[in-house]
């Protein structure tokens, strides 16, 4: 059984993207990406007991990005992403390693969002009082989304939509 740890933020867009594919949800742009990545770490906090990315996000003007994903699939542009990210040292895509229940996140994750277009998901993280909204407010833009804004917001939500016990 896979220890749970908190995983490269470019490992996770790629186990987002094979899953997609599985699922044959086949609009996955560079910014539908960056936010299906944002969600299921946001909701790793309600339901794991570390973080499923490693890395923090920023706050930039149009939503929540790791630069770390952002730099790898800008390339993209707003086209469908059609390769998966890979280690500029080595050549190999990035791999994530996920537990049972980060999969399951991460799962969850993919079915609830997956198949709502990018700007829905644009929507979604830009609520008043989202983790994005208060780290604008706080530090601007490209300041650093802080992970106790993340974990106390998906925790509430989780709590609100009663699935805290789930």
């Amino acid at each position: 059984m896979t220890e749970e740890k908190a995983q490269d933020a470019r490992a996770i867009a790629n186990y987002l993207l094979d899953e997609a594919l599985k699922r044959n949800i086949t609009d996955i742009t560079p910014m539908k990406l960056l936010k299906l990545v944002f969600l299921a770490h946001g909701w790793s906090y309600a339901f794991a007991t570390v973080p499923l990315v490693r890395q923090q996000p920023q706050a930039w003007q149009y939503g929540p990005v790791y630069p770390e994903i952002y730099d790898a699939i800008r390339k993209y542009g707003s086209a469908i992403v059609t390769g998966r990210i890979e280690n500029k040292e080595t050549g190999l895509p990035y791999e994530a390693d996920l537990s049972a229940g980060q999969k399951d996140v991460v799962d969850k994750v993919l079915r609830t969002y997956g198949k709502r277009a990018a700007f829905e998901l644009s929507n979604i993280t830009h609520q008043p009082n989202s983790p994005w909204s208060r780290a604008i407010d706080s530090a601007g833009v490209y300041g650093v989304i802080p992970a106790e804004i993340m974990k106390t917001y998906y925790q509430n939500l989780a709590q609100e939509r009663g699935l805290a016990d789930k």
